[in-house]
C-alpha cells in the first residue's frame, strides 16, 4: 500500500499554499490553506473503507517554556495535533485533488465538494469555534524543531466505524485498531521559524 502527493515528496517541504500560515517578507500571514493532492494505491483485498488523517506529532506541550534564544527547545516533549481526519471513505476513492477539501479558512467548518466520508473536527477547534476538515500547517514561529506532517491512509475491513462526526482522533484510533488491514504514510515538513526556512 502506498500514498503519494503531487505537491511534495516524502520528507520534503510542504508548499506554503497548502499551509494555514506562511512567512511573507519575514512576517506571518495567512496562507491559502489548500489541502494537498493525495493519492493511494495497493489496497489489500477485503478493504471495506478508508480512513485518511493528517497528524503533526511535533506540537510543543508548553508554548511558554522558552530557552535563552527565545525559542521552544527542539527537545521539549511533544504531542499529536490533528489537522485532518476523515473516516468511512469508500475504497473506490483513491485520490483527493488539491483544494478539493479545503480553500482558505472557514470558521463554520469545511466539507468536501462532494461527500467522501465523515470529516471530523480538527484540533484548531476551541470551545467557541469549530474547525472541521483540513486546516494546514501553522507551527509556532519560535519553535526550534522542524515539524513533520504525516498524511496517513488506513485500509479497514469494516464499511463503517459507526462513530458520530464529533468523534476525535483517539476514538477513531481505538475503534479501528482491530480492523486495519494495511496503512501507508507520506510525511512533509514545515516551519514558520525564520532560521529553518528552505534555501
Amino acid at each position: 500500500m502506498k500514498i503519494t502527493s503531487q505537491d511534495f515528496e516524502h520528507g520534503q517541504w510542504i508548499p506554503s499554499e497548502c499551509a494555514y500560515g506562511q512567512l511573507v517578507d519575514g512576517k506571518f500571514a495567512l496562507a491559502e490553506n489548500l489541502n494537498p493532492q493525495l493519492s493511494w494505491s495497493g489496497l489489500p483485498q477485503g478493504t471495506q473503507s478508508i480512513v485518511l488523517a493528517c497528524i503533526d506529532p511535533d506540537v510543543p506541550t508548553d508554548r511558554k517554556a522558552l530557552n535563552e534564544e527565545g525559542e521552544i527547545p527542539a527537545d521539549q516533549p511533544r504531542r499529536d495535533f490533528v489537522h485532518w481526519l476523515v473516516w468511512d471513505m469508500d475504497p473506490a476513492v483513491c485520490e483527493v485533488k488539491k483544494g478539493e477539501a479545503s480553500v482558505g479558512d472557514e470558521k463554520s467548518g469545511k466539507r468536501f465538494a462532494k461527500p467522501m466520508g465523515i470529516e471530523a473536527i480538527n484540533d484548531y477547534s476551541s470551545e467557541t469555534e469549530i474547525h472541521r476538515g483540513y486546516d494546514g500547517p501553522c507551527p509556532p514561529g519560535f519553535d526550534a524543531r522542524m515539524h513533520g506532517y504525516e498524511f496517513r491512509v488506513y485500509a479497514l475491513d469494516v464499511k463503517t466505524l459507526d462513530l458520530p462526526d464529533t468523534a476525535r482522533w483517539e476514538e477513531v484510533c481505538e475503534r479501528m485498531a482491530s480492523h486495519v488491514l494495511a496503512s501507508a504514510t507520506i510525511q512533509g515538513i514545515y516551519s514558520l521559524n525564520p532560521r529553518l526556512q528552505p534555501l
